[in-house]
């Protein structure tokens, strides 16, 4: 894979995925959605570990690391599909921007090694203020966005905690072999969520875009863009990875208003202009943290504000 391919494919995958999660929920339940990408990505993901000779292990510091990462795959997962009944799909990209930030957070109370300055906190306080200014919008106040945005919050955070729990576990398996058996031993969380809040057995409507987006997301959501994102990280480092969080917003809200008919009001634009300027004041007075990662610290021991390594990123 080459460098302008994995950075071009991890643009189009983070961007179309919020639209592909609208999608998967038109004619399925958020549980059935989920549950059915992710038993799909866990199958996959076995075959190629299988063709390419990756054990799959099962130690007890790997399962230690796969229930960490269920915070992320499960908590965040259910969440975010659920979010996604209440809000345009473009809004989940845009706050899940804010997870370098949350995971920051976290790192420094849980490993006490992150960078928090002061004019990191002003960089927060700025995109907060956007964040604040989408939540005033007319959808939020007056219907039921309020409860796609503090779902999605949920998610956020969880996604977050689970990628520093991981990095707190330290441990060094292959990444594939880490994706898949998070993804595997998820699968009970999935069936036992689908069978409590939907329990009907998915009818596939083949005119309808869920079947389709439900493959889309299982392939390159959880294999092909997770593998183009360690590839890029390991060549260009995590500063590059982080450009790629301040452009997938944008096109995100693009293709929601262009192939979903999301309206985009101002106040979703400027609130949004406002979270990104905060997150490029963010990356900017951390500049020093990614370039110690860019001159090669290792990214399975450094917890970077892009880099909590993840089982399966949300978005």
């Amino acid at each position: 894979m080459s460098v302008p391919v994995a950075y071009t494919s991890i643009i189009l995958i983070w961007s179309t995925t919020p639209l592909a999660i609208s999608w998967s929920n038109d004619s399925l339940s958020p549980e059935a959605a989920v549950g059915l990408r992710m038993g799909i990505a866990a199958l996959i993901g076995y075959g190629v570990l299988c063709v390419m000779r990756i054990p799959l292990v099962w130690s007890a510091e790997a399962r230690r690391t796969y229930a960490s990462s269920l915070m992320g795959v499960f908590g965040a997962m259910f969440c975010t599909y659920h979010a996604a009944s209440y809000i345009p799909s473009g809004l989940i990209s845009v706050l899940f921007a804010l997870a370098p930030v949350c995971s920051n957070l976290f790192a420094s109370l849980l490993l006490g090694r992150a960078d928090f300055s002061v004019q990191r906190w002003v960089s927060f306080a700025v995109s907060f203020t956007g964040l604040s200014i989408i939540c005033l919008d007319d959808w939020v106040i007056y219907g039921d966005g309020w409860i796609g945005v503090l779902l999605l919050l949920a998610a956020v955070c969880l996604y977050s905690l689970g990628g520093v729990l991981v990095q707190r576990a330290s441990y060094h398996g292959h990444p594939l072999s880490i994706t898949v058996g998070t993804l595997v031993s998820s699968m009970p969380l999935f069936i036992g969520a689908w069978w409590l809040f939907d329990g009907q057995v998915p009818v596939f409507e083949w005119h309808s875009p869920s079947p389709w987006a439900v493959l889309y997301l299982a392939v390159f959501g959880s294999l092909i863009g997770f593998a183009a994102y360690f590839f890029i990280v390991r060549t260009l480092g995590a500063t590059a990875v982080a450009m790629v969080t301040l452009v997938t917003p944008v096109l995100a809200l693009i293709f929601g208003n262009v192939l979903n008919g999301e309206q985009l009001t101002l106040q979703i634009v400027s609130g949004t202009a406002c979270v990104l300027l905060g997150l490029i004041l963010y990356y900017r007075w951390g500049s020093q943290v990614g370039q110690s990662l860019d001159n090669g610290v290792s990214s399975d021991t450094v917890v970077d504000d892009t880099l909590i390594k993840p089982a399966d990123r949300a978005v």
